[in-house]
């Protein structure tokens, strides 16, 4: 969705407020999609701070479906968004390079381009590891059993290769 922010940009403490419905998205991540369970709307302020700048902030609270990394069962996957930036409009330039390009980004002219920040943000708040719970035990690698239910049975002894050449000496005779 964009967002026309000409009012913002042209008038000092100018604000615009808006809240985005959230229902039916799904965040298409590096490592698979996922889908909304629930969330807030999400919110959005714009207020401007001088010719041609608005400050942007926002926030959201969201539920994802995810996999635990663990014991592949469905894990919910809870992301907090709130941020503050800096916006500008297409005719505004600074003196300094990178800012130009981060104060322009999510920009389509004076509109603000609402899901390219949104994903932006989910993308940044992402979890590194997704847990069903902070001490699952996670899988057998022998047989694959869920060690969260019980133990199997199976032997995960794994030797050292650095003593394979004492092993032998033991078990030649």
């Amino acid at each position: 969705m964009l967002i026309n922010l000409s009012d913002v940009f042209n008038t000092v403490g100018k604000t615009l407020e808006t809240e985005i419905p959230v229902s039916g998205y799904s965040f298409e991540g590096s490592l698979g999609s996922y889908r909304l369970l629930k969330g807030d709307a999400f919110r959005i302020k714009a207020e401007g701070i001088g010719k041609g700048r608005a400050k942007v902030s926002g926030t959201a609270h969201l539920y994802f479906a995810g996999t635990c990394d663990r014991c592949l069962k469905e894990a919910p996957v809870e992301i907090s968004i709130s941020f503050e930036r800096e916006f500008a409009s297409p005719d505004f330039k600074s003196d300094d390079e990178d800012e130009n390009e981060e104060i322009h980004e999510f920009m389509d002219g004076f509109k603000l381009d609402s899901d390219a920040l949104l994903y932006d943000e989910i993308t940044v708040n992402w979890p590194v590891k997704i847990l069903c719970r902070e001490d699952c035990r996670g899988l057998c690698p022998v047989c694959g059993h869920d060690l969260n239910e019980g133990d199997c049975g199976c032997d995960t002894f794994v030797p050292d290769p650095r003593m394979a050449v004492l092993s032998d000496i033991f078990h030649r005779d």
